[in-house]
């Protein structure tokens, strides 16, 4: 028998699994875990060899985990966080950190583009993006502005995908996909335009922009070396890849046009697929998906389910350490806190407005995290529920912009972190009042990236063949209809909060 590898470095971890012809999961294992450095106000960068290192012990895990060696992996394809820019030499060797998508270094950049009347005029109909400071174009010239000596040591600049394909093959790429959602390409005529560069005052960094391939192309082929550190097989296919946020849909079976799909994660997604480009200012993104002939309409921002993360260690965490307490396990931790959360005392009880803005948002720039309506009844538990809810609410706060182009029906279909938590996934269907398909998936990313790699080797015919016959079940979650005016009030006050801090900003 034959696997498909699939790879996905997110915003704060790397995971490798080993899947069937038919998607039925093998094994995953995880790669070590990288420290996010912030060595100025706003950046948020990782060490690129530790990446490699940690996509290296993660491959090896998951050959080793699932019984299997290099020779029996068909074909392997890469996922990652869009945007952020990876810098490399010839050779693939870092001229720099990895930056993430969160890093806000450039912001002060963003106002004056989206101000110039070219951008809504020239630009825009040609990226179908909005423009926010952890893009490439932001990065690259804050680089050109601050650190021209990091890009006179650069040969490339690649996405995240781009930087673990190059490591594996030897050869600079970018997936269609993924490239499509960096505010560099044109995704109509499908290619870097200059006049999108020039605008940026980067024109001249086009030659660090790496060739462009489709998902389910074949974008090179593991090399001697990438074998000898990996355990995989010099010759194994790589495919282009997906975007991170194309792959989560995917692997929930996103093939039908103008339904909802939410994923939770480091980011709050929000997306449909459609069989037009959306061109608006008030859109977050069009992209281009990997099926036939469609494109991926998202509303999003770095909301979602991070936020818990970084809210567990920036402050839940050190405070249990304070008070010194004994260490705790991370799943202990969780189950604690949702006792606490989804006590009915604390449901019903007066909850502050959380703004999970704690990495910004390009929708309000310039605003950041932030709790209000404190009175003399907050305690932790008020304060833990708002951090879920002011999570939820983001998402719907997306989805509500999304509903402006399209009119979605009253379900959507659900992945990522929250929908690990069947209590925390029961709010999220309580206060939209949709009903949720969970889908039954364990590696999102990975899952929906290894389907290109399925029909690049022609297991399938295309990409749409791939997701419907390689897609998980799901769990439906229905709302409770007695929960809807609780929530109409909850959001209702979130919202004032949130049109009252951006006013005040």
């Amino acid at each position: 028998m034959k696997y498909l590898l699939g790879i996905d470095d997110g915003g704060s971890v790397t995971k490798a699994a080993v899947y069937t012809m038919d998607g039925t999961l093998v094994a995953v294992c995880g790669g070590d875990s990288i420290p996010l450095k912030t060595p100025g106000r706003g950046f948020t960068e990782r060490d690129m060899d530790a990446l490699w290192r940690s996509n290296v012990t993660a491959i090896q895990r998951v050959l080793a985990q699932a019984g299997i060696t290099g020779a029996d992996i068909a074909a392997i394809s890469a996922t990652g966080h869009g945007n952020g820019v990876y810098l490399v030499d010839a050779e693939g060797r870092p001229a720099y950190n990895a930056i993430i998508s969160t890093d806000e270094r450039a912001e002060s950049l963003i106002e004056g583009w989206v101000s110039d009347p070219r951008f809504t005029g020239r630009i825009l109909p040609r990226t179908a993006q909005s423009l926010w400071a952890g893009q490439p174009p932001a990065l690259l010239a804050w680089f050109k502005a601050n650190r021209p000596e990091v890009l006179e040591r650069s040969r490339w600049a690649l996405l995240a995908s781009g930087f673990v394909r190059m490591r594996l093959t030897g050869r600079a790429t970018a997936n269609l996909s993924d490239v499509s959602g960096t505010s560099l390409f044109n995704v109509d005529e499908r290619r870097y335009d200059p006049q999108i560069l020039d605008f940026y005052g980067i024109g001249d960094l086009e030659a660090m922009m790496p060739p462009v391939v489709g998902s389910d192309e074949q974008a090179g082929a593991v090399t001697e070396a990438a074998a000898a550190e990996t355990g995989l097989v010099a010759g194994t296919p790589v495919a282009g890849g997906v975007f991170d946020i194309a792959s989560s849909a995917l692997a929930s079976g996103l093939v039908e046009k103008n339904r909802l799909a939410i994923v939770t994660g480091t980011w709050s997604i929000n997306e449909y697929i459609a069989d037009a480009a959306v061109i608006d200012p008030d859109l977050f993104m069009t992209s281009i998906y990997p099926t036939p002939h469609a494109w991926l309409i998202m509303e999003g921002s770095p909301t979602s389910a991070g936020i818990f993360e970084w809210f567990i260690n920036s402050v839940l965490g050190p405070a249990v350490k304070l008070a010194g307490g004994t260490s705790i396990g991370r799943d202990e931790l969780y189950d604690a806190v949702n006792r606490v959360v989804f006590d009915p005392e604390t449901e019903n009880s007066e909850i502050p407005a959380f703004l999970p803005f704690v990495f910004g948002t390009s929708k309000y720039p310039g605003l950041r995290g932030e709790l209000s309506e404190l009175q003399a009844s907050t305690g932790l538990p008020q304060i833990l529920r708002s951090v879920y809810e002011g999570v939820v609410f983001s998402h719907m706060d997306h989805i509500r912009r999304l509903e402006k182009f399209q009119s979605l029906p009253d379900e959507a279909v659900f992945t990522g972190g929250v929908a690990n938590s069947p209590l925390w996934t029961q709010m999220f269907a309580d206060a939209m009042q949709r009903s949720l398909h969970v889908v039954k998936v364990k590696e999102a990313g990975t899952l929906g990236t290894v389907m290109a790699a399925a029909a690049m080797i022609g297991e399938y015919s295309d990409v749409t063949e791939a997701a419907k016959a390689m897609a998980p079940g799901y769990v439906e979650f229905t709302p409770d209809p007695a929960k809807a005016s609780l929530y109409v009030d909850r959001y209702g006050a979130w919202a004032d909060a949130l049109a009252k801090a951006d006013c005040d900003v």
